[in-house]
Order: structure tokens, then sequence, then C-alpha cells
């Protein structure tokens, strides 16, 4: 005994046979509805939600971009400002010992 087919499976199946007649493109919209309605487009918040992530995971990647190899730059820099401070600190430390 085969299995019972659901109303999508009819579709998608009436819809590759019957793709010359009206049934293809009815059964096609049913099909985008469907996926509209699973993934909440009708409702315009989810819009936004959706705009949002995208938005989001742009902005990141253009950061990352931008700020790929900054690290290096600044270890430099920091490197260089401790010396001076520790340069800076033995002298202040011989002149409150008296060295």
């Amino acid at each position: 005994m085969l299995p019972r087919t659901t109303t999508w499976q009819q579709d998608w199946a009436g819809a590759s046979h019957n793709h010359v007649s009206g049934h293809f493109s009815a059964s096609m919209k049913k099909s985008a509805e469907l996926v509209i309605r699973l993934l909440g487009f009708d409702d315009p918040w989810i819009w936004g939600v959706y705009l949002l992530c995208i938005l989001s995971a742009l902005l990141c990647l253009v950061y990352g971009i931008i700020n790929w190899n900054r690290e290096g730059e600044l270890e430099a820099l920091e490197i260089k400002e401790e010396a001076a401070w520790e340069a800076n600190e033995e002298e202040m430390q011989e002149k409150e010992l008296g060295l």
C-alpha cells in the first residue's frame, strides 16, 4: 500500500505534469503563498526583522574588511608607548630615590 500524499505533494505533482495548462500557475501560486505565510512575509514587522538581519550582517562584513589587519599597527604603537612609559618611570624612580 502506497503512503497517502499530502496536498502540497499533489500540487507539485500536478504542476510537473500539467505545465502547459493554467493548473501549473495556480499550483505555483498556492506554493508561493504557502512559503510567504510560512516565513511570515505577510506581516510588515517580519519584513523589518529580515531586513535588519541582512543589514547587520552586511555591516559586520564591512567592519571586518575595514579593520582586517589594524591590530598589528596598534600593537607596534602600544609597544613604543610602553617603552617610553618605562623609561619615564625609571627616571622618576631615580629622582625620588636620589640615585
